[in-house]
């Protein structure tokens, strides 16, 4: 590497402008004084402003965004963890700590081996106690959710258990 491209790679980026995650405009303090005029009306049109108007552009920003709105509730839950060919692998318990149409948050998970398998797995769970007593719910998981030792899932079916 010569001279002259180690004293580029040492320079400071170039960057007019970093873009926020959250509003996806150009953040105010990282730029230079003659990068953002004060006022709107003296701002060129460029790619930022016209792809600040389109809903797409936000769309991409977000971090993470729900299909539908999750309820809070405290349900405790029978475990199991089942392989694709339906081999029990562990079993537990767990709270249902909340549960949207297509979801669910299970924390406090406890298994008797204390693990997950490495391969494809699916949770069945059965509901205890109260309205909810005796519906079963077959379960993707999704996320692991280490807050509440826990673990995020999506439903694939939901049943009456016998």
């Amino acid at each position: 590497m010569g001279n002259a491209d180690e004293k580029r790679l040492k320079q400071p980026s170039q960057r007019l402008a970093r873009i926020s995650a959250r509003t996806g405009k150009p953040l105010q303090d990282d730029l230079p004084a003659v990068a953002v005029p004060k006022k709107k009306s003296e701002r060129s049109e460029s790619v930022f402003n016209a792809a600040e108007r389109a809903a797409e552009f936000y769309d991409h920003l977000r971090a993470h965004y729900r299909k539908a709105k999750r309820v809070p509730v405290a349900i405790d839950a029978d475990l199991k963890i089942l392989l694709a060919d339906g081999t029990v692998v562990d079993s537990g318990s767990a709270v249902v700590m909340n549960v949207s149409p297509s979801g669910a948050l299970l924390g406090k998970v406890k298994l008797g081996k204390n693990s997950y398998p490495v391969r494809p797995f699916k949770i069945e769970l059965v509901m205890k106690g109260g309205d909810y007593e005796g519906i079963g719910i077959e379960a993707r998981p999704i996320r692991f959710e280490h807050e509440h030792e826990g673990i995020g899932v999506r439903f694939v079916e939901i049943f009456v258990a016998v």
